[in-house]
């Protein structure tokens, strides 16, 4: 009975292996994560077309260039994308929300957080850009452009990124 079983489990898990979907990490400067991103992408069906998700966490550091004072910001990005096009090159378009955290005081708004020691909130943020995505174990690529929409108002953002695809 144990090997009747050990049998079933190998060519289920066989079955899988072979249906497997496409997935990768890549480190994003920009976009949804703010200035720095670490994410995980996979795709929901077993081609690199259609439907896909991503979920990281990003960070903004302090930093007199963007605000009056120095803030920290943690992001959680999360979305939905889909892939049109075929063979490496695809147009990739999506629907993130990222909360954020925000920690610190600062003299202009972010997002809707003014003279905070603390804060938190969620933005909407929509992308469209090129998505380099060879077949197989390869490199992955990306250039997009991304609105971000809070409570503060909307501001565009470009970005870019680059990952391993396993």
């Amino acid at each position: 009975m144990r090997g009747i079983l050990l049998i079933i489990l190998a060519v289920l898990s066989s079955s899988v292996l072979k249906a497997q979907k496409s997935k990768s990490v890549f480190l994003e400067v920009g976009g949804n994560g703010g200035t720095f991103s670490v994410n995980f992408d996979s795709r929901l069906n077993t081609t690199e077309k259609g439907w896909g998700y991503r979920a990281g966490i990003g960070f903004i550091p302090p930093s007199y260039e963007f605000f009056d004072s120095r803030p920290t910001i943690w992001t959680i990005p999360l979305g939905l994308n889909y892939l049109i096009g075929g063979g490496r090159h695809y147009l990739e378009t999506g629907l993130g929300v990222t909360p954020y955290f925000f920690k610190g005081t600062t003299t202009t708004d972010i997002w809707g957080i003014y003279r905070h020691d603390k804060g938190a909130g969620v933005l909407f943020i929509p992308s469209a850009g090129y998505r380099y995505a060879p077949t197989g174990k390869a490199f992955q690529g990306r250039l997009f452009v991304s609105p971000v929409i809070a409570a503060g108002g909307t501001s565009f953002y470009w970005g870019f990124s680059g990952g391993y695809k396993f």
